[in-house]
């Protein structure tokens, strides 16, 4: 009983790192002038663009000073819009 239920549990293991791996095949990457590069980085770089743009606003509106914890809310900016894009355009 203790043999099986040991070789089940090896099985059970096995298959777990197998699925794990599997994540690992495929690395999205752009064309870009005959440079791979990730697409994490352009997912980056848009979404600290959109952020400074969205500040722009916020000032020209006026309800920055609303904003009152900016040290928060711009890096939670930036992960949003890039987190978002990425999930839009890659997944």
């Amino acid at each position: 009983m203790s043999q099986s239920i040991l070789k089940g549990l090896t099985v059970s293991a096995l298959a777990v790192m197998m699925l794990a791996l599997n994540g690992c095949s495929f690395s999205p990457s752009i064309n870009v002038l005959g440079s791979y590069f990730p697409a994490w980085i352009i997912c980056c770089a848009v979404g600290i663009g959109v952020t400074a743009f969205a500040h722009y606003l916020f000032a020209r509106w006026k309800i920055i000073e609303q904003l009152w914890p900016l040290a928060l809310l711009y890096p939670c900016l930036i992960i949003f819009v890039s987190c978002s894009l990425w999930l839009v355009l890659f997944r």
